[in-house]
C-alpha cells in the first residue's frame, strides 16, 4: 500500500526525546531523508522556539510549532505569534503569585522572562529556555506575550491546576507535564496550529503523522490521520490516538518513521 504522509509531526519532551532530553542520533539523518521524499518534518512543543532551533541545529528547513502553537516558524521566519492581551497577563499573574513553590515564566516573541531564579529552578528553566532574563518586575518587559508558563516541582496537575479554575472559559490552560502548566490563548493549541499548517501547505488530516504522550499534544493528535501516543504517555492521551509504540527511551519515534517510509 502507497505511503500517502506528507507531514510528520512530533511533540520533543517525553517523545522525541529520551528521558535525559537527548535527541536520538540518527534524527538528523531521519529528518534528511523525510526531506528528500518531499515529506516535511514539524516540531511541535511547549518548549521556547530559540531552545528548539538550537536543539535541533539551528535546521531551518524544519517547521517550529514552538509555546504550544503560539509561535511558528517556517523556513526561518515568524510564520504566525499569537498573543495575549496585557490585562490578561496582569489578572493571571495575581492569582498566581498566592501558589506556594509556584514559579511563572512569560514567554515573548523575544525571549522569556521571570523574576525568580534559584538553584533548584535554573536547571529546568535553562533547560526550555535559551533566551532568558531576569527582571524585577514583569512590568518591564518590552514584548509581546504569548504563553504563561508555571513550574511548578511538585506537580501541576495536583497543586496548581485546580487553583486556576476561574481561567478554565477565557483561556487554555493545560498541564504540559509533571511539573510544568502553560496559560495560552484560547483558541490556541498545537492542534490549531498544525491546522494552520494544513490548510496553508493543503495537506490533509490523513497525509499527517504525529506523536505525542501529553495533554497539550491532546488536540494535535486529534488532527492527525495517522496518531502515535508513547508507551508512558498519559492514559487520556492513549485513548485518543490509533497506535501506541514503545518508549522514548527506545528511539521509538524515530524508528517508527523509519519503517513507516522505509529509510
Amino acid at each position: 500500500m502507497k505511503n500517502s504522509i506528507k507531514m510528520v509531526v512530533t511533540d520533543m519532551d517525553g517523545t522525541l526525546l529520551n528521558s535525559k532530553k537527548e535527541l536520538p542520533v540518527e534524527t538528523m539523518e531521519v529528518i534528511d531523508k523525510l526531506l528528500a521524499k518531499g515529506v516535511m518534518f514539524v516540531i511541535a512543543s511547549g518548549r521556547q522556539y530559540f531552545n528548539l532551533h538550537k536543539k535541533l541545529n539551528e535546521r531551518d528547513d524544519i517547521i517550529y510549532l514552538a509555546e504550544n502553537g503560539c509561535y511558528i516558524s517556517k523556513d526561518g521566519k515568524l510564520f504566525r505569534f499569537k498573543a495575549l492581551k496585557f490585562e490578561s497577563i496582569k489578572r493571571i499573574l495575581d492569582t498566581i503569585k498566592d501558589i506556594e513553590n509556584a514559579y511563572p515564566i512569560l514567554c515573548g516573541k523575544k525571549g522569556a522572562y521571570t523574576t525568580k531564579m534559584n538553584k533548584i529552578t535554573s536547571e529546568h528553566f535553562t533547560q526550555y529556555y535559551a533566551k532568558i532574563e531576569i527582571v524585577n518586575n514583569f512590568d518591564e518587559i518590552d514584548d509581546e506575550i504569548c504563553k504563561i508558563s508555571i513550574l511548578d516541582l511538585n506537580g501541576t496537575e495536583k497543586y496548581v491546576y485546580p487553583l486556576l479554575n476561574e481561567f478554565y472559559d477565557d483561556f487554555n490552560v493545560t498541564v504540559a507535564s509533571h511539573e510544568w502548566l502553560d496559560i495560552i490563548d484560547r483558541n490556541t493549541n498545537k492542534g490549531s496550529a498544525l491546522e494552520i499548517l494544513q490548510q496553508r501547505l493543503g495537506i490533509k488530516k490523513e497525509e499527517t503523522m504525529a506523536f505525542g504522550d501529553y495533554f497539550n499534544d491532546y488536540e494535535m493528535l486529534q488532527v492527525a490521520g495517522e496518531s502515535y501516543a508513547m508507551q508512558e504517555a498519559h492514559d487520556e492521551i492513549k485513548k485518543i490516538t490509533k497506535y501506541v509504540i514503545g518508549s522514548n527511551d527506545d528511539n521509538s519515534v524515530i524508528k517508527t518513521i523509519k519503517e513507516k517510509f522505509n529509510i
